[in-house]
């Protein structure tokens, strides 16, 4: 061999010499079996009878053919089995520079999240309705909420992982990733307690409510003022009932004032005056037993002296004379305030919105929603309204009364809603912008109540809630998934350098001056750079849980579950329901909207 030449490259031919060498013995001896003939012993005497082409000393009496054929069978099946062998183990462990691999093989931080783990904290979290039971007894829905399979090298699938029921969900997703197949309607229908679910569609109805309505035995509830689905009103809920303190009024007002489409400018000069008078009004018909209908009256009256008498009358003599103060500063700055008001509350003016939140008329008789009953229920409620439309602070309303009744709940509970409460909100930047979200998560996880707010993009999110809220939110979400279709840059590079780097091996090869050498160096550089974040395909998605590595998953999407036939079944019953119901409201040949499965 040429000097320089490495000395491991000069074992592996010396051995691979003495492997070839012996293959040809056992050709040999197998064939001396089959032909009656006889081989030498294997050793230095019989290698070089066999070099020197002896083959009478090497195969005494066997046929050299039959040695010959048997030779090549065995290399042939040597070959095949080698590159299955190399097949099987780059398939198992990936390419070096693969992310899967880099991420996933071998990562024992996510154990929390699968089975046995997962099971067994379940039992611990619900005291009271697993009592007696043990991990392994646990169906998957009783585990807690999918959140996917771990993606292995060459399309393999590791083990399920599960979000916990104190964990609390932030998920990105684009458009069409998977974001409604993937969480929102396996989360409704697994859901073991009550289960909430915001839309701007119907499809989340569509495919679970027929479902849960069986499974669970109890009410599903559609909160659909605007008629996206086109089905006869069947509740109504009084957004005022609950509203006895100057807090709960100036909460409610909040969801009224943060739907403000005006720019950044003239909501921070007016949003706080419009805010105030808002819940002034609130807490004076709320104590009056009036309704939402009258505080829209009375925001069309500048000069309505009633609510200022009823706070006087009430005690609350600060928010009296404030709302007095109100009334008659200089005409410029009242109009402007009352002007940004009526804005934010425009829902009160729409007759058809006003029919859910307001007792019914004509002698209609319409059951009244109790959010304290529903948490401590197994029903179902969705919210749909279409996106950034008047109906959407009685969505975000309606979410925030809930989340109040279940953390009263489970003060009676040990501290914990058991079964616990699975809030989904799609499209929350949209139709559910609860101002104090962000400071929500802190502790709703551990109250039994599971939020799952859906976002397009972080950007999104930072309309509503400003960079601190989605601060905020991003560092209280103990898990955090991220779809496909996330094409802001600043959010891609972040999440790179979270994942990490890792060290990718190098290879060089040179020659000069009569000398060869060969040389592996190291390098670092990310598992996964921005692009290809940016190139997560279509239901699969990055998870981000407390301290673990991340980690890639394949969805789970109702159509690959147990339940697809019935799910798809529901879905087209409901197409059906909603198709009569434009029909009977529009008149015959009236179409139904599109239904995302």
């Amino acid at each position: 061999m040429a000097a320089g030449t490495p000395p491991l490259l000069v074992l592996a031919a010396i051995w691979g010499l003495v492997g070839l060498v012996f293959l040809v013995w056992v050709a040999a001896w197998l064939a001396s079996l089959l032909s009656g003939g006889d081989v030498g012993g294997f050793g230095a005497g019989w290698a070089f009878a066999l070099f020197t082409g002896d083959t009478a000393t090497a195969w005494p009496g066997t046929p050299t053919f039959l040695v010959v054929l048997l030779c090549l069978a065995f290399a042939t099946g040597l070959f095949f089995a080698g590159r299955y062998a190399f097949r099987f183990v780059r398939g198992r462990f990936g390419d070096e520079g693969d992310p899967v691999r880099a991420l996933n093989v071998g990562n024992k931080w996510v154990a929390e999240l699968a089975r046995p783990e997962a099971a067994e904290k379940a039992v611990r979290l619900r005291k009271h309705t697993l009592k007696g039971r043990t991990g392994k007894s646990l169906k998957q829905e009783e585990v807690g909420l999918v959140l996917g399979d771990i993606k292995l090298p060459r399309g393999r699938t590791g083990s399920r992982l599960f979000a916990s029921w104190e964990d609390t969900i932030l998920a990105y997703m684009a458009p069409r990733a998977g974001k409604t197949t993937g969480l929102a309607i396996p989360y409704v229908l697994d859901a073991p307690g009550p289960a909430l679910a915001t839309s701007n569609k119907g499809d989340v109805w569509s495919a679970t409510a027929r479902i849960r309505e069986l499974r669970t035995g109890e009410r599903v509830w559609l909160f659909d003022p605007q008629r996206i689905t086109h089905q006869p009103q069947a509740f109504w809920w009084n957004p005022l009932g609950t509203v006895r303190t100057v807090e709960e009024a100036h909460r409610l007002a909040g969801h009224f004032v943060l739907t403000i489409d005006d720019d950044d400018s003239k909501k921070d000069m007016w949003g706080p005056a419009a805010k105030a008078l808002i819940s002034q009004l609130i807490l004076a018909a709320a104590l009056e037993g009036e309704s939402l209908e009258t505080v829209g009256e009375w925001l069309h009256d500048a000069k309505q002296p009633r609510p200022v008498d009823i706070l006087f009358e009430h005690g609350f003599i600060a928010y009296a004379e404030a709302l007095r103060e109100t009334q008659n500063i200089v005409s410029e700055t009242r109009d402007g305030i009352y002007t940004t008001a009526r804005t934010a509350a425009r829902c009160l003016d729409d007759p058809e919105i006003m029919e859910w939140v307001c007792p019914p008329k004509d002698g209609r008789e319409l059951d009244e929603f109790n959010p304290r009953e529903f948490v401590k229920s197994k029903q179902t409620l969705h919210l749909l309204s279409k996106s950034r439309s008047a109906a959407a602070p009685l969505i975000a309303a309606m979410t925030d009364a809930i989340f109040i009744a279940g953390e009263e709940g489970s003060e009676g509970m040990g501290g914990r809603l058991d079964p616990p409460l699975v809030a989904v909100l799609d499209e929350a930047a949209n139709i559910c912008k609860i101002s104090d979200l962000p400071d929500l998560y802190s502790h709703l996880g551990s109250r039994g109540i599971i939020p799952v707010t859906i976002l397009q993009s972080y950007r999104q999110g930072v309309r509503v809630w400003t960079e601190n809220g989605m601060e905020a939110m991003w560092s209280a979400a103990t898990v955090k998934v991220f779809g496909a279709g996330l094409d802001d840059h600043k959010i891609v590079d972040a999440l790179s350098k979270l994942i990490g780097q890792h060290d990718v091996s190098t290879t060089s090869f040179s020659y000069g001056d009569g000398k060869g050498n060969h040389s592996v160096q190291l390098r670092r550089q990310e598992i996964m750079e921005g692009a290809d974040i940016r190139r997560i395909e279509k239901g699969e998605a990055l998870i981000f849980a407390t301290a673990a590595q991340a980690t890639l998953v394949k969805m789970c999407p109702w159509y690959k579950g147990k339940d697809s036939a019935a799910v798809s079944a529901a879905i087209k019953e409901a197409e059906q329901a909603i198709t009569e119901g434009a029909q009977r409201r529009y008149g015959a040949g009236a179409g139904s909207t599109a239904v995302e499965s």
